[in-house]
């Protein structure tokens, strides 16, 4: 018996659809040569030149790594070739450079997965539950709207989506360690993940009050998506909190008039919501995954770019409040000097 692993291509295709997996659909079939290059790349494991398992992974933000594409044909199962397979996989990630996380995310019902992915010493860090709707209005409907404010007010200042950030995902006091970087592929919280040109892709929203906020932005996954990130559990006692978002959700339908809302929710988050919420949530998500724990030369100057960057944003947002601080103070300077004069005046 002669077996083999390697990088696969897009001229591997037929060798793809040769192989009997068993699905009913394959969304593979539609993205194979997609699988092959860019960002991802895709191994299969030949017995006998014969393809008899794929697994893969895609890199995001430069420092995290997802696998999946994980199949095997179901007349070589039982002998653990996907097992050796998505390992070799792995420690393939975990060797390029600059890899802080390398995870996967499969569904909780799909319970083999779960066994391969304990097998190659990944840990289960978080189920997330896809929340997807068209329709906000029964939300709307159940929201708080006691003297309520028309909508949430856009943060249009780079240095305090930052301090936002700061404030909450890079807490470490923080309860939110999951940060929900794309639809399908959530990633333990890190600095890596909030790169500029990540960043400014994302549009904020803070409450009246500014305790608050929430962010949002758009992408495809097959349908095109308003993804709504928000860091707390109580997204309900929030006033306006859906009406802002259905507001959005308007415009966005009108270049994409199918948009869906997306939201990664928590247990913790969906015991808040009542009963007439719209979400179909009969799929949740299980998130397994292994930090890179060997040292990486490379990671310095990177992040020292990052946090410099960071640094100059934060302190633009400061000396901006300095500054109002400042003329505040001169302003009640002047007061009290023109009273003490007014008050010297009247003692004379």
């Amino acid at each position: 018996m002669r077996k083999e692993i390697r990088l696969l291509t897009k001229e591997d295709f037929n060798l793809y659809k040769s192989m009997q997996t068993g699905l009913k659909e394959d969304y593979m079939l539609n993205l194979f040569p997609g699988l092959t290059d860019s960002g991802s790349r895709l191994f299969g494991l030949f017995i006998n030149d014969q393809l008899v398992s794929t697994a893969g992974y895609t890199v995001f933000a430069n420092h995290h790594v997802m696998l999946g594409r994980l199949r095997s044909d179901h007349r070589f199962r039982g002998q653990n070739y996907g097992t050796e397979l998505l390992k070799y996989v792995m420690d393939q990630a975990l060797a390029l450079p600059n890899i802080e996380f390398v995870g996967a995310n499969t569904q909780s019902s799909n319970h083999p997965a779960q066994k391969v992915l304990k097998k190659i010493n990944m840990a289960h860090l978080a189920t997330l539950y896809e929340g997807q709707t068209q329709d906000l209005s029964a939300l709307i409907l159940s929201q708080d709207s006691s003297h309520e404010p028309l909508t949430w007010t856009q943060v249009e200042d780079s240095g305090r989506k930052r301090e936002w950030i700061k404030r909450t995902y890079l807490n470490e006091d923080f309860s939110e360690s999951i940060f929900p970087f794309e639809a399908y592929y959530p990633f333990p919280v890190s600095e890596s993940l909030f790169k500029d040109e990540v960043f400014d892709s994302w549009k904020f929203y803070e409450n009246e009050d500014q305790t608050r906020y929430f962010i949002l932005w758009e992408e495809d996954k097959g349908n095109h998506y308003l993804h709504v990130t928000y860091p707390w559990s109580d997204f309900m006692k929030q006033s306006v909190f859906w009406k802002t978002i259905d507001s959005q959700l308007s415009i966005t339908r009108k270049k994409e008039p199918n948009t869906l809302i997306w939201i990664d929710l928590s247990e913790e988050k969906i015991k808040t919501l009542p009963e007439t919420h719209p979400f179909n949530l009969s799929y949740s998500w299980m998130l397994y995954g292994i930090f890179n724990t060997s040292d990486n030369p490379e990671e310095a100057p990177d992040s020292l770019t990052t946090d410099l960057s960071q640094a100059y944003k934060s302190l633009e947002f400061l000396e901006k409040e300095l500054k109002e601080l400042e003329d505040d103070l001169n302003n009640k300077i002047v007061k009290t000097e023109n009273l003490k004069q007014s008050l010297d005046e009247l003692n004379q």
